[in-house]
């Protein structure tokens, strides 16, 4: 990993008792992608309220495949001690599903064991259902996988590369480029080991659940063989046209450079791959062009919230991108409020 100051440890540890305030929020989550290109996760991740974190935290499980087939899981399940075996708060997980910081800011580790539901890219959509849950009588089936995941790239810190406004007023949120190495096992087959790259999300804080003026957004980051690396987020202005928020940045020759992403590809049609998210980063120093087209992705059918409105469709992939004569893969999440029905979950 480039050689800059990192946070303080605890930065990027667990909070350890539960919050007092009951719309407290944390969050952690990946992107993983195969580099031989067989499958990929597109976010695994663990979520946990105040209100209810004494009780249970929600997990959510999404490996995507090339030809469409997707394996989901939805949970509510009871939490795991956060505490590690060193006495430190550095676990994170819920029933099937675990995050564990080995190093701050370096290594973590996830792991998952359970059932998941099998099912495809367009069957997912049309369905209307956007949590997935094992019991429900759908095609199950079992699912391992553990990796460990190594920074390669410094955290990087929402709210500190020149944003144009504010993404989650009162949230801490920082996401890292990764290499991983694991297994996976599907059914009874055994372990397929595999390595590859990915994108770890932590945040805390927060309240997330009100979409009502939310209209969508284009999340993208990769790194290539050379080590060059980019990040950017772009919040879909309303009706007003008014901006709401976007960051981004670039890792070339050792520095990071606050970057503002041009001609974001918003999502305006549910194709599971094979789709342009090119897009151009300007920085102080000029305009670099990145090529994109999807690989392997869900889209989640509109989320209704507890606030009575509704997050929009979400497509969560892993794309193939282009920067100069490199390749490489990396992540891509879109929203949009395209006409599909809404169910709940």
């Amino acid at each position: 990993m480039p050689a800059e100051p990192l946070p303080a440890p605890e930065v990027d540890e667990i909070t350890a008792a539960a919050p007092p305030d009951p719309s407290f929020r944390e969050g952690a989550s990946i992107w993983i992608w195969d580099d031989a290109g067989r499958f990929c996760f597109p976010r695994i991740g663990v979520e946990a309220t105040g209100a209810s974190w004494t009780t249970s935290f929600e997990t959510a499980m999404c490996m995507a495949h090339p030809d469409g087939t997707l394996l989901l899981a939805n949970a509510d399940e009871p939490p795991l001690p956060v505490v590690d075996a060193e006495g430190r708060p550095r676990v994170f997980g819920a029933g099937s599903l675990v995050f564990e910081c080995l190093e701050p800011f370096e290594r973590w580790r996830v792991a998952f064991a359970g059932r998941v539901v099998r099912s495809d890219v367009d069957r997912y959509l049309a369905g209307g259902v956007p949590k997935l849950r094992t019991g429900d009588g759908l095609d199950e089936v079992d699912l391992r996988l553990d990796v460990e995941a190594r920074m390669v790239a410094p955290p990087w810190f929402q709210g500190t590369h020149e944003p144009e406004g504010v993404q989650v007023a009162g949230e801490r949120r920082f996401e890292q480029l990764c290499a991983v190495a694991g297994t996976v096992a599907v059914g009874g087959d055994e372990p397929t080991p595999f390595s590859g790259g990915g994108l770890r999300v932590h945040r805390t804080g927060g309240a997330r659940n009100d979409y009502g003026g939310f209209h969508g957004h284009v999340w993208q980051s990769a790194r290539f063989p050379s080590g060059r690396a980019f990040g950017s987020i772009h919040y879909r202005p309303g009706p007003d046209g008014a901006p709401r928020y976007r960051e981004g940045w670039l890792l070339d020759g050792g520095a990071v450079r606050p970057a503002r992403v041009e001609g974001t590809p918003w999502l305006a049609a549910t194709r599971a791959s094979g789709e342009d998210v090119s897009f151009t980063l300007v920085t102080h120093d000029g305009e670099v062009r990145i090529e994109g087209t999807t690989f392997a992705s869900s889209i989640r059918p509109p989320r209704p919230t507890a606030e009575g409105t509704t997050f929009p469709v979400l497509h969560s992939a892993i794309a193939r991108y282009r920067w100069g004569d490199e390749e490489a893969f990396g992540m891509v999440e879109r929203s949009s409020r395209l006409a599909v029905d809404v169910a709940a979950d």
